[in-house]
C-alpha cells in the first residue's frame, strides 16, 4: 500500500469518527454552547460554526480518541466569541433579551426552587469566559488542565477564572437572599 493511499484511508477513518461523534453528541454540544451563550439561537449558531470549522480543520485531529475535547474546544471558543459580541452596549440596547430559562429541568429533589432561580440569575451575570470554565470544569467534569486546553488558556488562568466565578456566584447568591 502506498503512503498516499494510507493517508487517504486514515483521513476517511477520521472523517467517519467525527461524523459518528457529531451524530451521537450533537445535543450535548448544543447544551454546552447554550450554557456558555445563555441564548438558544446563539448556541445553535456556535455549534454550526464550530462544526464547520472542525470539518475544515479535521486534519489537525491527530488522535481519533480525542474527538470530544477537540470538538468541545472549538464549540466553546465559538460560543465565547458569539457571547462577547452580544455584550456590546449597542447589541444589548437593540436586542432586548427575553427571560432565559435554564437548559436542564430543575432537580425535583431540590428543597428550594428559589435557590435554582437565584443561581441561574447569578450565572447570567458572569462573563462568557468565566461561564465557559465553570461549565467545562464543574458541569462537564473536565480537569483544570483539560479545561485550559479547551479554552486555550494557561492552567493558572483557568484556576483564576474558576475562583473568581465562584466568588461572584457566592456574592450574587448571598445578595439575593432575603
Amino acid at each position: 500500500m502506498t503512503v498516499g493511499r494510507t493517508a487517504a484511508i486514515d483521513q476517511a477513518e477520521s472523517d467517519a469518527a467525527i461524523a459518528a461523534f457529531v451524530s451521537e453528541h450533537y445535543d450535548r454540544l448544543l447544551r454546552l454552547a447554550r450554557l456558555v451563550c445563555r441564548d438558544a439561537s446563539d448556541a445553535a449558531d456556535a455549534v454550526q460554526i464550530g462544526l464547520e470549522q472542525a470539518w475544515r480543520q479535521r486534519a489537525t485531529l491527530r488522535d481519533r480518541t480525542r474527538v470530544r475535547p477537540w470538538l468541545d474546544r472549538i464549540v466553546v471558543r465559538e460560543a465565547v466569541r458569539i457571547s462577547k459580541g452580544r455584550q456590546s452596549w449597542l447589541s444589548r440596547l437593540f436586542t432586548p433579551r427575553a427571560e432565559i430559562t435554564w437548559i436542564e429541568p430543575p432537580d425535583s429533589n431540590a428543597s428550594d426552587p428559589s435557590t435554582f432561580v437565584a443561581l441561574t440569575a447569578a450565572f447570567q451575570k458572569i462573563s462568557p469566559e468565566h461561564r465557559a470554565v465553570v461549565v467545562l470544569h464543574m458541569h462537564f467534569g473536565y480537569t483544570v488542565a483539560e479545561t485550559a486546553a479547551i479554552v486555550g488558556a494557561p492552567d493558572e488562568t483557568v484556576r483564576s477564572r474558576l475562583r473568581l466565578a465562584k466568588q461572584r456566584l457566592r456574592r450574587e447568591l448571598e445578595e439575593s437572599r432575603p
